[in-house]
C-alpha cells in the first residue's frame, strides 16, 4: 500500500458547525499512522499526505516548532523521559502562535506531537543549535549594557528582551484578575506559564474552537471551580474584544 493510501485512508475530516472555526477538522488518525509518521526515516510525502499540507508549508512549520523546542525542552534528555507537562506547555505554545494558526485544525493539535517527536530524532543537532544561540547571545550582550540584554521579568513586562507596549491588554491581565469579586489573581502566574502572554497569544485562543478554548483553561488553571474558570474566560474574552 503506498504512503498516500495508508494516510488518507486512517485519517478523517468533518466540518464543524461553529461559528469559530470555518475549516476543515482533521481528525487523530489510527495508531498504526501514528507510529509510521513517528519513525525518524519517514518519507516527506507521507506527512504532506497525512497532514494535508503542502511541502513549503510542512518546512515553514517544522522551522517554527524547531526553535520552539530549543528554547523550551531539556534537550540533555531523551524524548521519553521529557515531563509529560514540559511537551504540553510546548503544545499550547505552538497553538497559540499566530503564524502557525493552522494548526489548531488538527483534532487535539495531533499534528503537533507528530512534528515536535520527528524533530526530536534531531536531537544532537538541536543542541548544536541551542548552544550557538547561547553563544551568540552571550557575545551580543557583552557588546550592550547589563539593562539591554534579553532577559524574562514579569514585573517590568519583558519576554525574550521585548517590552510589552503600554496599549498591551494581556498587560492588564493582572489587574483585571484582581478586580473580580473575588479576586482571581492567584490565577495569573499558572495563565501565563501555560504560554498566553502576549496579544498575540490573546487573538489566537478566540481564533480557536470554543472547545479548544475550554481545554486549554481547564488545563491551565488546574484545580479550579467552573465558576472560576467561566470568569477567567469572560475576562480573556472582554480583553479580546479591546484589542
Amino acid at each position: 500500500m503506498s504512503s498516500s493510501a495508508w494516510s488518507v485512508q486512517s485519517i478523517g475530516d468533518s466540518r464543524r458547525s461553529s461559528p469559530d472555526a470555518d475549516f476543515f477538522i482533521i481528525k487523530r488518525p489510527s495508531q498504526r499512522t501514528f507510529r509510521k509518521l513517528f519513525q525518524s526515516r519517514t518519507p516527506i510525502r507521507c506527512f504532506n499526505s497525512a497532514l494535508r499540507i503542502d511541502r513549503c508549508t510542512l518546512r515553514y512549520a517544522k522551522r517554527k516548532i524547531r526553535k520552539l523546542i530549543i528554547r523550551h525542552l531539556d534537550l540533555s534528555k531523551l524524548y521519553g523521559d521529557l515531563p509529560q507537562s514540559r511537551l504540553d506547555f510546548l503544545k499550547r505554545e505552538v497553538l497559540l502562535d499566530a503564524e502557525l494558526s493552522f494548526m489548531i485544525q488538527y483534532e487535539d493539535g495531533w499534528a503537533v506531537d507528530v512534528l515536535v517527536r520527528n524533530l526530536y530524532f534531531q536531537r544532537l543537532k538541536l543542541v548544536e543549535e541551542k548552544l550557538k544561540l547561547a553563544r551568540k547571545t552571550q557575545c551580543h550582550c557583552r557588546r550592550k549594557p547589563l539593562s539591554s540584554c534579553p532577559c524574562v521579568s514579569p514585573e517590568l513586562g519583558l519576554i525574550g528582551g521585548r517590552t510589552r507596549s503600554a496599549s498591551s491588554r494581556i498587560a492588564l491581565l493582572s489587574a483585571r484578575l484582581d478586580s473580580a469579586t473575588p479576586s482571581l489573581l492567584h490565577f495569573h502566574s499558572d495563565i501565563v506559564r501555560a504560554g498566553l502572554c502576549t496579544d498575540e497569544h490573546l487573538r489566537q485562543l478566540f481564533r480557536m474552537t470554543p472547545k479548544s478554548r475550554d481545554k486549554f483553561i481547564s488545563q491551565a488553571l488546574g484545580k479550579s471551580t467552573l465558576f472560576e474558570r467561566i470568569a477567567v474566560m469572560d475576562i480573556l474574552g472582554r480583553m479580546n474584544n479591546e484589542l
